[in-house]
C-alpha cells in the first residue's frame, strides 16, 4: 500500500490516501509523521483515533481516503475603539494554514487607517514574535492638551517668616520671626499670565482632536491702592504706599496693617504705616508703627510705639507692683505722637504727645499727656489711683485717690521747662548777636584794606566773613521763631487747671505748674487754678 497525502483547496482539509501499488511502504506512527514532513505540513498534531483508523485502514490493505485535518490559516484583527483613541490587535496562530508574517500584520494595520507614526512598531514585533496577541493596544491617540486657566501670580511675599533667634541659653526668641511687608508707589505686586488656547491632538485615525480653552479673566474689580503697570498691562503695581493683601484674582496695598492678634502667631510687629488689631495683644509682644493703632481688645504686659494715635477697646495691664512708680521702673510702655484712648490702665506707662482718654480708671501707673489727661467722660467711673500722672494743660477726672488713701501725685503744667528753655534761647540769641557784631567790625576793616591793596587774599576772607554773617543770621532767625513759638505754650500753661468732679481723697498730691498742694481732707467738686505760689480752689459742677 502506498500513503498519499492531499490537500482539498477549496475545503481546506488535508486527506491521507491509501491505495494499491508496486511499492508498499511501512506502516506507523512515525511513518506517517513523515510523510506528513514531506508533505510541507511538520509539526502538524493529529488526533490519535485519525491516526489509528489510518493505521488500521493500512494493515487491512484497503484503498480509502481519510480526512486528517481541518486546515486553519493565522488570523490578524485590528479593531479601532469607538472613541477611536486606540487600536487593538489580536493574532491566532495557524494549525496547518497560512502562517503570520510581519508584512501581513502591518498590511491590515494600514488597512484599518491606523496612522503610521502613533503605531508602537516594538510592540508589534514582539506580538509576532508570540505568535499570539489578544486585544493589544498597539497604538494610542495623542490626546489634546487642554489649555491652561489664566494664573496670578505673586510677585512679592506679604509675610515673611524667619527662623527664632536662639540665644546662648537655649531660648527661641519667637517674637520677631514674622515681617509685614511695606511697599513703596509703582512696586510690582502681581502679574495675570492670560490663559492658554492648548494644543490639538490626533486620534488613531489620524483624526484632529480639539482641546479645551483655559478660561481667562481680568483683575479682580474694586482693587484698592494698585494701579495697572504703564509698562505692562498684565503686571500690578502698588499706588500707595501700604502693605499688600493678596485676595481672588488681584491684591489691594492697605496703608493700614490688619491682624486678628498679637502674638506669636505674627510675633512683634513693626510697620511703616497703621495698623488694626482684631483682638488683643498677647504678653510680650512689641508693636512700633509709624501711624494709628487700633486694638479692640486688650494689651497685657505689651511695648506699643505709635507715631500717631493709639486706641485700646479693653484695658492695658501692665506688669507687677512696685514700690515706687515713675517711667523708670514700670516695664512695659505705651507710647504715642498723638493721643491714646484706653478704657483702664493698670501698672503701665503711658506717653502722648496729646491727650490721654481713659473711661474706667488708672492705677498704680505712669501717664504723661503733654496737653489734657481725660478720665471718665464717656459715663465712666473716671477713678486716678496710685502712681504718677502728668498733663501739659489740663487734667479732668472724676475721683483721685481712693478710701484707702493711697499715695497718689498729679501733675499739670510746666511752666518753670518752659521759662528755662526761653532764658536758654534768648542767651544763645544775645551771643549770636555779638557775634555778627564782631564779624561786622572786621568785615569794614577788610574792606577799607581792599581799597588800599588789591589781591585775592582780601577778595577771599571778605566771601568767608560774609557767608558766616549769613549762617548767623539763619540761626538767629530760628531761634526767634522758636522764641515766639514758646508764647503762646506760656499763655496757655498759665491757665493750666485741675478739675475733679466728684470726689479727691487725702494723700493726693497736686501740682500745677511747680506749686503744690498736699490734699489732706476728702473734698469734692473743685477746680484747682494757680495764683501766684498758690493753688487756688473753685467749686465745680460735674
Amino acid at each position: 500500500m502506498q500513503l498519499r497525502i492531499s490537500l482539498d483547496p477549496e475545503e481546506h482539509i488535508l486527506y491521507a490516501e491509501l491505495r494499491n501499488g508496486e511499492a508498499l511502504d511501512e506502516f506507523s506512527m512515525l511513518s506517517i509523521t513523515e510523510k506528513l514532513e514531506e508533505a510541507g505540513y511538520r509539526g502538524l498534531s493529529l488526533q490519535s483515533y485519525v491516526m489509528s483508523e489510518l493505521l488500521a485502514r493500512a494493515q487491512e490493505n484497503k484503498e480509502c481516503k481519510i480526512a486528517l485535518k481541518s486546515l486553519v490559516d493565522a488570523t490578524v484583527s485590528v479593531v479601532i475603539t469607538t472613541d477611536k483613541l486606540q487600536a487593538l490587535l489580536t493574532l491566532t496562530a495557524p494549525d496547518g494554514g497560512e502562517p503570520l508574517t510581519l508584512e501581513r500584520i502591518f498590511l491590515a494595520i494600514t488597512e484599518a487607517g491606523v496612522v503610521d507614526s502613533l503605531v508602537n512598531q516594538a510592540l508589534v514585533s514582539d506580538c509576532y514574535e508570540r505568535q499570539s496577541a489578544t486585544q493589544v493596544c498597539i497604538a494610542e491617540a495623542r490626546l489634546p492638551v487642554n489649555g491652561k486657566d489664566a494664573e496670578y501670580v505673586p510677585l512679592v511675599e506679604s509675610e515673611m517668616i524667619a527662623p527664632p533667634v536662639v540665644d546662648d541659653h537655649g531660648v527661641a526668641d519667637m517674637g520677631n520671626t514674622h515681617h509685614f511687608l511695606l511697599v513703596d508707589v509703582g512696586t510690582p505686586l502681581m502679574r495675570h499670565v492670560p490663559a492658554t488656547q492648548g494644543e490639538a491632538g490626533m486620534n488613531v485615525l489620524g483624526e484632529g482632536l480639539t482641546p479645551v480653552s483655559g478660561k481667562d479673566s481680568d483683575f479682580a474689580k474694586k482693587l484698592t491702592g494698585v494701579a495697572l503697570s504703564a509698562e505692562d498691562p498684565h503686571v500690578l503695581v502698588a499706588e500707595i504706599k501700604g502693605h499688600p493683601v493678596f485676595v481672588r484674582n488681584g491684591v489691594n496695598v492697605d496703608p493700614v496693617l490688619h491682624v486678628d492678634n498679637v502674638d506669636v502667631h505674627t510675633g512683634n510687629i513693626k510697620f511703616d504705616g497703621s495698623l488694626e488689631v482684631r483682638g488683643d495683644v498677647a504678653v510680650g509682644m512689641t508693636i512700633e508703627v509709624t501711624g494709628d493703632i487700633s486694638i479692640r481688645g486688650a494689651v497685657e504686659r505689651a511695648r506699643i510705639k505709635s507715631g500717631q494715635s493709639i486706641r485700646v477697646g479693653g484695658g492695658i495691664l501692665g506688669g507687677e507692683n512696685v514700690e515706687a512708680i515713675d517711667e523708670k521702673n514700670l516695664e512695659y510702655t505705651i507710647e504715642a505722637g498723638a493721643d491714646i484712648e484706653a478704657n483702664f490702665v493698670n501698672l503701665s506707662t503711658l506717653k502722648a504727645h496729646n491727650n490721654i482718654v481713659v473711661k474706667e480708671y488708672i492705677l498704680n501707673s505712669y501717664v504723661k499727656a503733654g496737653h489734657e489727661l481725660l478720665l471718665g467722660q464717656s459715663n465712666g467711673k473716671g477713678v486716678l489711683v496710685g502712681g504718677k500722672s502728668e498733663a501739659g494743660h489740663h487734667a479732668w477726672i472724676k475721683q483721685v485717690g481712693n478710701e484707702s488713701y493711697m499715695p497718689t501725685c498729679l501733675t499739670v503744667g510746666h511752666l518753670s521747662m518752659l521759662y528755662a528753655l526761653y532764658q536758654k534761647l534768648t542767651k544763645e540769641l544775645t551771643v549770636r548777636m555779638h557775634e555778627k557784631e564782631q564779624l561786622q567790625k572786621i568785615l569794614e576793616k577788610v574792606e577799607h584794606c581792599q581799597s588800599v591793596v588789591l589781591g585775592k587774599m582780601p577778595v577771599d576772607k571778605t566771601t568767608k566773613i560774609e557767608n558766616t554773617i549769613l549762617a548767623i543770621n539763619e540761626k538767629m532767625s530760628r531761634i526767634q521763631q522758636q522764641l515766639q513759638a514758646l508764647e503762646p505754650e506760656v499763655a496757655l500753661q498759665k491757665k493750666a487747671t485741675i478739675k475733679v468732679t466728684r470726689t479727691i481723697y487725702p494723700n493726693v498730691v497736686l501740682t500745677i505748674n511747680d506749686t503744690t498742694k498736699r490734699v489732706s481732707t476728702q473734698t469734692s467738686g473743685k477746680t484747682w487754678v494757680q495764683s501766684d505760689d498758690e493753688l487756688v480752689e473753685q467749686k465745680t459742677k460735674e
